[in-house]
């Protein structure tokens, strides 16, 4: 083997683990986000479902502006359905036949925009 196809060889080789490295930040860089992502939103549902228990429990002007603030960061973090349904709820705070069928499709979109598969809950 002559000094130049050694050379191409490893430089070959340099290239390739390079290039591997390279993709390897990538893919863990996007896991770190997806993950942080799936944190931000599932905390955002849990704290709005929490206010939304205080505002039913002790209904007052201060556990509607907590609903109000955990409805914002929902406004951030989640998705276009879980966005409509929680101001479904602001909606239709007196019909309460209309109010259960909003919180059930908050749920229901909750747990598909988190990837929550109910049957194996």
């Amino acid at each position: 083997m002559t000094l130049i196809n050694i050379l191409s060889l490893l430089g070959g080789v340099g290239i390739g683990a390079m290039i591997q490295t390279l993709f390897t930040i990538i893919a863990r860089n996007k896991e770190m986000m997806n993950k942080r992502c799936y944190i931000e939103k599932r905390n955002a549902y849990l704290g709005l479902l929490t206010a939304l228990h205080d505002a039913a429990v002790h209904p007052s002007m201060e556990s509607s502006k907590a609903y109000a603030l955990w409805q914002t960061k929902v406004d951030l973090f989640g998705s276009v359905d879980v966005r409509k349904f929680a101001q479904e709820m602001v909606d239709t705070n007196d019909t309460p036949k209309e109010r259960s069928i909003a919180f059930n499709n908050l749920k229901n979109s909750m747990r598909r925009d988190l990837n929550i598969d109910k049957g194996k809950l």
